[in-house]
């Protein structure tokens, strides 16, 4: 009897959740079962992003689940008393692996560790692995040994954050010691944006193992929003700005809520919509506002697809001014309804946002461009019609799944023919 082929994917969320990343593994897992091939994915058990850090968020209960030929296997996060110090003491261990896999972001991962110890055992039981994302490294370098031990293809999945322009915050925890040796054993790089491959192409990597593979939209699935039941369930009848994302001050929530304040003391009526999950920062950050806020603002932490899809339709502009993104599916999204988008000055937006053409950019951080941005466009509706046709036709043009996933059929097809 033929042996089944076999492919591992590692990553640090997966499905039911539905994040950029998440989406981008599901879509490459469903690609791989096409081809042939069973798919493990080892991930954690973490829903709020908070819960890599904090126990008393949410996390997913169920361990193993099956998607068709796709085996989802959940490694809980373990957290012992004074985790970050703990894990910070332990990390100036002398050792390579240690560095690795215990360094910042200080996550520990036991069952993982031991799990990829005892399937390097037993005999080759992956064709190739695909392992993602930075800076989730302690996920990511044990995939890799586990590859160069059975000698097998390593597909590296960076989505690298380069930050806001002439700023090494971001970069720094994305472009370091450790994420370079990754790179450097790495058969292959997938990156998701032109922009992201010519920055590692600057940086001396070699470009014959650099491949543009990048994310993209099913238009049947996205389409479908009925903005009128949204307006009417939640009470809004003035322009509408939309935020959906983590909420969190590197995605620019705060922000987007500081340039609401200044429409509203301006006397604009508007509403803002905000959805997706509430970090702790974002939390503490609420408690110090006042009712203006509260009034003006909806905050839905998770909404269903459908809920998702009605906001977009309903909302007037979206704003998503993030300086931690390598792409940031939710423009294009936005783009489908038509919305002009306001995004900022970061790693892959700025390829894929056009300034001034199919949205507006401003430098991270900065409340009164974006609320200048938010007025021009909520005044003008030639220039809001003008700027969503634009990112509409990009969407249709770059953007859907039906181009975008040849390239990394390309890739995968490279790897068999090899074995």
């Amino acid at each position: 009897m033929k042996k089944k082929k076999k492919c591992l994917m590692t990553v640090h969320r997966f499905y039911p959740f539905m994040g950029g990343a998440e989406r981008l593994f599901l879509k490459w897992a469903k690609e791989i079962e096409k081809m042939g091939y069973a798919v493990d994915v080892f991930t954690t058990n973490v829903w709020d992003n908070d819960f890599f850090h904090y126990p008393d968020r949410r996390y997913v209960k169920e361990k193993n689940t099956r998607l068709g030929n796709i085996n989802i296997r959940r490694f809980s996060i373990f957290h012992p008393p004074n985790k970050n110090n703990l894990l910070k003491l332990f990390a100036k261990l002398p050792g390579r692996y240690i560095k690795q896999v215990i360094g910042l972001p200080h996550i520990f991962l036991p069952g993982y560790y031991g799990y990829l110890s005892f399937i390097n055992k037993l005999p080759k039981k992956y064709d190739f692995v695909i392992g993602g994302v930075f800076p989730h490294y302690y996920l990511i370098y044990p995939a890799l040994m586990y590859a160069k031990r059975k000698k097998i293809p390593f597909i590296c999945v960076p989505l690298m954050h380069f930050g806001q322009p002439n700023s090494k915050e971001a970069f720094e925890l994305f472009f370091n010691g450790r994420s370079k040796e990754i790179l450097e054993k790495s058969d292959l790089i997938l990156t998701e944006t032109d922009m992201e491959k010519q920055r590692l192409l600057d940086f001396g990597f070699d470009g014959g193992k650099i491949k543009t593979a990048g994310i993209g939209l099913y238009i049947s699935e996205t389409i479908g929003g009925k903005g009128k039941s949204f307006r009417e369930k939640y009470g809004i009848s003035c322009p509408m700005v939309l935020q959906i994302s983590t909420q969190t001050h590197d995605k620019g929530t705060h922000h987007a809520v500081e340039a609401m304040k200044i429409l509203w003391k301006k006397g604009i009526e508007a509403k803002l919509v905000l959805i997706g999950q509430i970090l702790k920062d974002f939390e503490a950050y609420l408690l110090a506002q006042d009712a203006e806020v509260f009034k003006n603002t909806i905050i839905l932490n998770y909404v269903t697809e459908q809920e998702k899809k009605d906001a977009l339709d309903a909302c007037d502009v979206f704003v998503m001014a993030s300086k931690s993104e390598s792409f940031g599916l939710t423009y294009p999204e936005a783009w489908l309804y038509r919305k002009p988008v306001i995004g900022a000055f970061c790693s892959g937006v700025m390829e894929l946002i056009e300034d001034g053409k199919n949205g507006f950019l401003v430098p991270f951080g900065d409340k009164s461009m974006m609320a200048e941005y938010i007025i021009k466009l909520l005044k003008n509706p030639s220039l809001r019609q003008q700027m969503g046709e634009d990112g509409y036709n990009k969407v249709i043009k770059k953007y859907t799944w039906k181009k975008r996933i040849q390239d990394f059929n390309k890739v995968v097809e490279g790897i068999i023919k090899k074995q």
